[in-house]
């Protein structure tokens, strides 16, 4: 369950989660939240989050081009079919 793919999800739920909590926490206590830490510390984390949206970006496109760019699912090419077709019932045959 939590492999290589998986590990940044597993993150990001995780930083979900605890700012939820603090969220609710703040709600339900009526109290205002501040920041009081170093002003430098915001912009390190927003150089962090567009640096690695860029990062992310580059690296899915030069390995879609490296790969030989193959389709995007469902790729009508393997004869794969949508969820929404499999619901339906539809086959890959030309009669239905």
């Amino acid at each position: 369950m939590f492999k290589g793919d998986n590990f940044i999800g597993v993150l990001m739920v995780g930083l979900c989660l605890i700012v939820a909590g603090i969220m609710i926490w703040s709600i339900g206590t009526g109290e205002r939240l501040t920041y009081n830490g170093p002003s430098w510390l915001a912009w390190l984390l927003g150089i962090i989050v567009i640096g690695g949206s860029i990062f992310g970006l580059v690296r899915n496109y030069r390995m879609r081009r490296e790969s030989g760019g193959s389709g995007q699912w469902p790729n009508p090419s393997t004869g794969e079919r949508s969820l929404l077709d499999r619901i339906r019932g539809k086959g890959n045959d030309s009669t239905s």
